[in-house]
């Protein structure tokens, strides 16, 4: 098939590694200090490594009293660090797609026998589960956007789940999908984890952690109280913190992309903008699948819909995600070879779109362009039907 050049977006649509600000793209490899030492002073204690603590700290509304680090790996080493540092004896939470299901189930249930495991997950047929997460349990963990499906857990949620945390209760948010994008409830939680490579477009195998004070002195108490591995013991990550410094040899590059993405969200309204801006450009996508006979949002309930990454579900049964997606994968542009697909374990047939900061930050100029493409692909595919 050949699209049209004219109609073809310049930006990347794919949910991570995402597309990068254009600073970080036209910026030599040799200026990004990756053949730095990480325990320089001038990188870390007195550089880049603490201006990007400070910056994110900045733009996420994170408390004062809060502690930010670059953790090792990306998120998903993050949170088995969580689950193993910082349950005690119980962990609770709620599983709704590929990667809170993996928190949930992959990662908790490899805990030791006698901390009791307690996980709500959708009626079939639902998105969301009905039931609530046990808030006296020691860990409660958290999606506030779940990558792989479109879901999000709204504000209103996560404000009452911190209100009715019990006295020894830690809540846990993993925001890879929307640190960065969404404006979430300032202080309502004890951790927040992250990879970078989505609304700050950085490369992968990086990750963020942000504790309160309670989950700093929770980490010491499970440290203390029973052998952790090195690399999942956040208490010993906490002791370069205030150097600025990480316990291994993190991507120094994928550092020195967050506090160059920072710097850039802060200059330009910081994070409501980013908010806002993420909100235009699904806006741009929904007023689209709304005007067509084939698309329509994934996920029904409004409140749980999500705005950084938006699923679509294709209604139109002769039209094949794959065959949508694969057109555009071979459309012959670089930024474009990861395609519109759904998440590889979603059999729904559908299509998932990045609607990041960074995916247009002039407005949504790049989504018009993407709804042409997938609308001449699709009147291709049904004229190759007939």
């Amino acid at each position: 098939m050949k699209i049209p050049a004219e109609i073809l977006p310049n930006s990347a649509f794919g949910c991570g590694p995402s597309q990068g600000h254009p600073v970080i793209r036209k910026t030599p490899l040799c200026e990004t200090f990756f053949e730095r030492s990480h325990r320089a002073g001038d990188i870390t204690t007195n550089g880049f490594y603490k201006e990007a603590t400070e910056n994110v700290k900045k733009l996420l509304r994170v408390p004062q009293d809060y502690t930010l680090i670059f953790f090792h790996g990306g998120a998903s080493t993050a949170l088995d660090a969580a689950a193993w540092s910082l349950t005690k004896n119980s962990i609770s939470g709620l599983g709704f797609g590929t990667f809170s299901n993996m928190w949930c189930e992959d990662i908790s249930d490899a805990l030791p026998d006698h901390i009791r495991k307690d996980f709500k997950k959708p009626a079939p047929g639902t998105w969301f589960p009905q039931e609530k997460p046990d808030y006296n349990a020691s860990l409660v963990i958290l999606t506030p956007n779940e990558t792989s499906m479109g879901v999000q857990i709204t504000d209103e949620y996560l404000i009452d789940a911190w209100n009715k945390k019990g006295k020894d209760t830690l809540i846990a948010w993993d925001c890879t999908s929307c640190a960065g994008g969404r404006d979430l409830p300032r202080g309502k939680y004890d951790v927040m984890i992250f990879s970078m490579q989505k609304c700050f477009g950085t490369g992968g195998g990086s990750s963020i952690m942000v504790l309160s004070p309670a989950a700093v002195k929770r980490a010491e108490e499970v440290t203390a109280s029973g052998k952790i591995p090195y690399m999942l013991n956040i208490t010993e990550a906490l002791t370069k913190a205030p150097k600025f410094q990480t316990l291994n040899t993190p991507s120094t590059i994928n550092i020195w992309m967050t506090n160059e993405a920072a710097k850039w969200m802060l200059a330009n309204g910081g994070i409501e903008a980013m908010d806002k801006l993420c909100r235009k450009h699904a806006q741009k996508i929904l007023d689209f699948a709304k005007s067509t006979d084939y698309l329509e949002p994934m996920i029904t309930p409004e409140e749980n819909r999500s705005y950084v990454t938006v699923t679509l579900r294709i209604t139109d049964p002769n039209i094949k995600d794959s065959d949508l997606n694969d057109a555009i994968k071979k459309c012959g542009k670089d930024n474009l070879k990861d395609g519109i697909g759904k998440y590889g374990s979603l059999k729904e047939n559908s299509l998932r779109i990045a609607c990041f900061p960074f995916t247009d930050i002039n407005g949504d100029r790049e989504f018009e362009l993407l709804t042409k493409t997938i609308d001449y692909v699709v009147k291709e595919l049904r004229a190759g039907n007939k």
